[in-house]
């Protein structure tokens, strides 16, 4: 069964400061070759945005050289100062990721009740883009409320902020929440698919820490029709960012 078009939807390009690995083009391309995946979203690793904004500058023109890379902005903790733009109009969506949380594992709750929040959410609004946010589920509900009807992604199905099965009867009926499946299991993928249906489920595969060729594997393997499967390959993403295909 083959796709002329396939988008890895979550995947990571350059440095990181705190894991000391670097993802270059020529390895997200190889593995491009070896799995059939023909676009690529490119998100900078954390510690480097935070750090220092000019990953998210290298990463763009890293795009405009490679045009099957697509580029995702890091949004970076700094949001409260004058004239912050957390995605410009260059980038498809956003990455939210443990917003000042501890060691980029736990949530700060205290975000929450930041008077800066809003004004945030209310940017994003504007740019009409989706942002992929990871943060524990009880900080996901509470933000889901503040910034109602903002399309997010929540990545590997959860599994990083809690039990997936929990996120999913949280946001189930949540039609603006998207899920995308990379690290989960085939059986998780599954049963998200049979809940809230193929159009919120999208491919990803986390590079470095998962492979395209084993993340696609699982599901290209799916018991799901090849249209269903199309709208998690590549539909999906393209309804979400108004991504305009180059082949």
């Amino acid at each position: 069964m083959d796709f002329e078009i396939i988008i890895d939807s979550h995947s990571h390009w350059g440095q990181s400061i705190s894991m000391g690995i670097d993802v270059s083009t020529d390895k997200l391309q190889r593995q491009q070759k070896e799995s059939g995946v023909t676009h690529v979203v490119i998100i900078p690793f954390p510690s480097t945005a935070i750090a220092d904004n000019g990953i998210n500058v290298r990463l763009l023109n890293e795009t405009k050289k490679i045009p099957t890379f697509i580029p995702y902005h890091y949004i970076r903790e700094d949001y409260d100062t004058e004239g912050f733009d957390p995605i410009p109009d260059a980038y498809y969506g956003g990455k939210w990721h443990w917003m000042r949380g501890w060691q980029d594992m736990t949530s700060n709750y205290d975000v929450l009740d930041d008077k800066a929040l809003q004004g945030l959410i209310e940017k994003i609004k504007k740019t009409g883009k989706p942002v992929i946010i990871e943060e524990e589920l009880a900080f996901t509900e509470r933000f889901v409320e503040i910034a109602s009807g903002l399309p997010l992604i929540i990545p590997h199905l959860g599994m990083l902020g809690g039990d997936p099965h929990m996120f999913l009867g949280s946001f189930k009926n949540k039609e603006n929440i998207y899920f995308d499946t990379a690290l989960a299991s085939q059986e998780t993928i599954s049963k998200f698919i049979r809940t809230i249906g193929p159009e919120r489920v999208l491919f990803g595969s986390d590079v470095p820490f998962g492979s395209m060729k084993s993340e696609l594997s699982k599901v290209l393997a799916l018991s799901v029709s090849y249209e269903e499967k199309e709208m998690l390959l590549y539909k999906n993403f393209l309804r979400l960012t108004d991504y305009k295909l180059e082949l």
